[in-house]
């Protein structure tokens, strides 16, 4: 009981403590206060757990509210990263709402609004039509957005030119949240540059990088849309395949600099003959092509072969000398000669190379006769290359003579093909083919090499040291190779090398004088004879005559034949023997087939003679017979 209150019942009810109900009363009130005392118990056990669990709640919250303001200040960093990403990219972005308000925009968006920045107030209400005004064909765009219409989760991809002139990719994508359409998101790149670099790419695939013209890529898809365009109007197309004439003459005498102004100067005098539509491409090197369509007449492609040759007169300047131009033109004509722009542009070079044989600076048109020649072209350059690996060759020797003794003095060896036991191929037939394939460098080291073993084989024979002369094409003196090859063929059958004779063509001094002087000189030091074989055909004989080592000039056949019955000839015949005497050179005539024309050289005081009035090419077998008989 609580000690106040029983000094209080001692003082006032001591003498009542025998009372039965004051010590009822005083029981109750004890129980009463243990009662009490409980319940306080109770209550501050209660309020001791309900404290604890309220500090417990309290951190709970002050944990939250933490974590609450550390996500808050998160998200305003991912909120300020994101507006800063959204307004620094070059990407326009805009979101719309679903009934087509700009809920944001980002400043390429308004830059793309055409908006200064300072005047656009997002408290506005903007609608799509800002951005639909800055579009160039609002039709075409409507067409290409039209899936959204049917399907609003529709994810979309395209472009779109703006009315200034540039070009846009976009993508849009719907805003949803829990499957609920706020609106849509549109990104705008600008991809002008990316067009124009794309555009300009195409370009340089297409066209030729030095003289800008269509090349063979674009030549070959505008003709096969000519072709198809011709079949439907039932009109014609021309292709003229253009090669200029001796190209090769600019490039070495003026270099390649000069040359690529000459093929630039040619481009756009080609340009001037053509008519609107014509098309006019550069194949590459020195040949073009151009494209003609609706032709009506032949007369009309006549009439532009005959404008580009006489654009062609007039001079070229390098460095203030003149060249004059000059090209040869094949024509195919569609459909007659093919409906395959391939096919067609072939048969065009063929005709060109027609045009080429025919002396240059002209035109062909496309011969079916061309095809043939081509398929036996092919046919014999297969057959060459079997002849070659078979060893189908064989030499025929023509004796030459000394006319102020009639002595044999040497024999021209002439290759011919065995083709087989009863064919017997001359030269003019597949030498040319030779030349244009490749295949004569082959030949050529054949015919030295058969010429030294035959040497060799003559050394215990009356034809013992008798001097051999061979023709060499203009390929084989050209070939940096070609001296060594000979002379490793001397080396290895040891033969006497002054007893070779190599006879070549004007041809060969046309086109890099230095160079020819310097394989004479190498070939003159290992005592090889050298001769001008058809002299006076060319068109520079006599100018490089000052510049190069010989031993013999030939006279050609053509001027030799009945000399002592044409004024002329025998002019220039003479005026040769003349020549030849004053630079101290060997004069021999070829093609003698009378003692009259024989008896009129040896009076003019030529050296050495051959042809059949002495004897024809004859077989090695035959040969010792002649010398035999002669002896």
């Amino acid at each position: 009981m609580n000690r106040l209150l029983n000094r209080l019942i001692k003082k006032h009810l001591s003498g009542l403590s025998d009372d039965l109900g004051v010590k009822n009363f005083l029981i109750d009130i004890k129980d009463a206060f243990s009662q009490q005392k409980e319940e306080k118990a109770f209550m501050e056990r209660t309020l001791m757990l309900a404290s604890e669990e309220f500090n417990q709640i309290n951190a709970s919250l002050k944990a939250n509210l933490a974590v609450n303001k550390e996500n808050h200040r998160k998200l305003e960093k991912i909120v300020a990263k994101q507006n800063a990403l959204f307004d620094a990219s070059t990407e326009a972005i805009f979101s719309f709402s679903n009934d087509n308000i700009i809920e944001k925009v980002n400043q390429a968006g308004i830059e793309f609004l055409n908006i200064s920045p300072d005047d656009y107030d997002e408290n506005e209400v903007h609608t799509c039509d800002l951005f639909m005004a800055r579009l160039a064909n609002v039709a075409k765009f409507n067409l290409d957005i039209d899936e959204i219409r049917h399907n609003s989760d529709a994810r979309i991809h395209g472009f779109f030119e703006s009315i200034d002139n540039k070009y846009y990719e976009y993508y849009s994508v719907p805003e949803v949240i829990d499957g609920e359409l706020l609106g849509r998101v549109w990104c705008c790149r600008d991809i002008t540059g990316i067009r124009k670099n794309e555009a300009l790419l195409k370009h340089q695939a297409n066209h030729d990088a030095l003289t800008n013209l269509p090349n063979r890529v674009m030549l070959l898809d505008a003709l096969n849309h000519a072709i198809n365009l011709s079949s439907r109007h039932n009109t014609k197309v021309g292709v003229l395949f253009i090669d200029l004439d001796d190209f090769k003459k600019i490039n070495d005498t003026a270099g390649h600099h000069e040359g690529d102004r000459y093929l630039i100067e040619f481009s756009n005098r080609v340009k001037l003959a053509l008519k609107s539509g014509d098309i006019v491409g550069r194949l590459g090197g020195d040949e073009f092509v151009v494209i003609v369509e609706d032709i009506q007449d032949v007369l009309d492609i006549i009439q532009i072969n005959e404008r580009i040759l006489t654009l062609c007169e007039a001079p070229f300047y390098i460095k203030d000398k003149k060249y004059y131009m000059s090209c040869s033109i094949g024509v195919g004509i569609s459909p007659d000669d093919s409906v395959s722009a391939d096919d067609l542009i072939r048969k065009a070079d063929m005709a060109m190379y027609q045009a080429k044989t025919s002396g240059k600076n002209t035109y062909h048109f496309f011969d079916k006769k061309l095809d043939q020649i081509a398929l036996e072209s092919v046919l014999l350059e297969e057959q060459l290359r079997e002849a070659i690996a078979k060893d189908e060759f064989i030499l025929h020797f023509q004796p030459k003579f000394t006319l102020n003794n009639n002595r044999i003095c040497g024999v021209e060896a002439l290759i011919r093909w065995q083709k087989s036991p009863e064919q017997l191929i001359y030269p003019d037939k597949f030498i040319p083919a030779a030349e244009k394939n490749g295949l004569i460098r082959d030949i050529t080291y054949w015919l030295i090499e058969k010429a030294c073993k035959t040497m060799v084989s003559w050394e215990s024979t009356a034809l013992c040291s008798m001097p051999i002369s061979l023709n060499i094409s203009a390929l084989d003196f050209a070939d940096a190779n070609f001296t060594e090859q000979v002379f490793s063929l001397i080396d290895q059958y040891k033969i006497d090398s002054s007893l070779l004779e190599f006879e070549l063509t004007e041809s060969i001094f046309f086109d890099d004088l230095v160079q020819v002087q310097q394989t004479i000189a190498k070939l003159k030091s290992r005592h090889i004879k050298l001769s001008i074989d058809d002299f006076g055909t060319g068109f520079s004989s006599f100018a490089y005559l000052l510049d190069i080592d010989i031993d013999y000039l030939k006279i050609d056949r053509s001027f030799v034949k009945n000399v002592h019955e044409h004024r002329k000839s025998h002019a220039i015949v003479k005026s040769i023997i003349d020549v030849g005497i004053n630079l101290g050179v060997e004069v021999v005539a070829e093609g003698i087939e009378s003692e009259l024309e024989m008896d009129l050289l040896a009076a003019e005081g030529c050296h050495i003679g051959q042809g059949y009035f002495i004897s024809k090419p004859i077989n090695e077998a035959a040969l010792v017979k002649f010398i035999e008989k002669i002896s």
